[in-house]
């Protein structure tokens, strides 16, 4: 038997990497309607939901995604992103029905620590939505996950690192998808 120690190196590296249970990455879908009005001039999005979520965690991807989106709004083509405080149904009575919203929510954030190290999940999902259908054009899952040693960095400081990663990830998404968004005359 001949023995390929490149062939058993290849093989050695691919187990590490499924062992060390790196996030897959974004899984997105895009509907062939993904069209934008291009006298839309503000997007508006909707606080996330969480669930089973630390508060404050959520509160600070949700904050981080706005600014960002804002720090990037000619990036993306917009004047504005705006929070949504009021009822959507109050909102959609401004809005025109072939304008866009965002969504999002914030899942499963799990924190496993054992004696000398933590692994923190969370997964999240991002959709941008038509105004009065509702229709879904638009739809990122985001998971992702990270590992400290207790000596190297503490639970607090390594929270925001994933939600800082989560925020980032989430703003570079979404500026993909309203770019390569048709842009379309309503009037």
């Amino acid at each position: 038997m001949i023995v390929r120690p490149a062939f058993h190196a290849a093989v050695f590296c691919l187990l590490l990497l499924m062992l060390s249970g790196c996030s897959a990455g974004p899984r997105i879908q895009t509907s062939p309607a993904f069209t934008i009005a291009q006298n839309q001039k503000m997007v508006p999005i909707v606080p996330f939901s969480n669930t089973l979520v630390p508060a404050q965690f959520s509160e600070t991807v949700f904050n981080d995604f706005v600014d960002g989106m804002n720090d990037h709004q000619q990036q993306a083509g917009f004047s504005w992103f705006g929070i949504v405080k009021d009822d959507m149904k109050e909102l959609e009575k401004v809005l025109l029905p072939t304008h866009i919203y965002i969504t999002g929510e914030i899942w499963s954030f799990i924190e496993n620590s054992g004696c000398c190290s933590t692994e923190l999940r969370v997964k999240s999902r991002l959709r941008i939505h038509r105004v009065k259908t509702g229709e879904l054009l638009w739809e990122a899952e985001i998971p992702l996950d990270s590992f400290f040693d207790h000596d190297a960095s503490t639970l607090p400081v390594e929270r925001e690192k994933i939600g800082k990663r989560l925020s980032t990830i989430m703003i570079a998404e979404t500026l993909k998808a309203l770019q390569s968004a048709k842009r379309i005359n309503t009037d």
